[in-house]
């Protein structure tokens, strides 16, 4: 899977891919047409991740099946998001808004057609759960 994210903010639809070598190439994509098609810097973390400027192209492997995929930005996962894939819209809302943390409840919830957001708070600290609906793509 492909998500390109600005912070805890995730840019574009997530991408689901049939194949990791299709996912990587695609991702190598995002990154070089991010850049402005190679006119800014691109710098490569690992195997996994492209960083151009503030934003980041990632591969994030998820097991499973499912229409949409949950990441949860942790106050100590920043900035790698854990991800799992949803079932559909009634269990991406359940995945989200479920109290985290000893039964914590989300300050704001947010929905649109494409994604849902909870937001958690502890103390001055805030930690997003987000699902977004899925593209699936073929490997070219």
């Amino acid at each position: 899977m492909i998500l390109v994210t600005d912070g805890t903010v995730i840019e574009y639809p997530p991408e689901a891919y049939t194949s990791e070598e299709a996912a990587r190439s695609e991702a190598q994509r995002w990154a070089w047409i991010i850049s402005g098609m190679g006119w800014l810097p691109i710098e490569e973390s690992g195997s996994d991740r492209w960083m151009v400027g503030d934003r980041n192209v990632r591969l994030v492997q998820v097991d499973g099946e499912g229409d949409w995929v949950g990441t949860f930005w942790t106050w100590g996962g920043y900035p790698d998001p854990e991800a799992t894939l949803l079932g559909g819209r009634a269990a991406a809302r359940s995945w989200v808004t479920a109290p985290f943390d000893a039964g914590m409840e989300p300050v704001t919830i947010e929905e649109n057609d494409w994604m849902i957001l909870a937001t958690f708070e502890l103390g001055d600290e805030e930690a997003y759960a987000v699902a977004h609906r899925l593209k699936r793509l073929a490997a070219p």
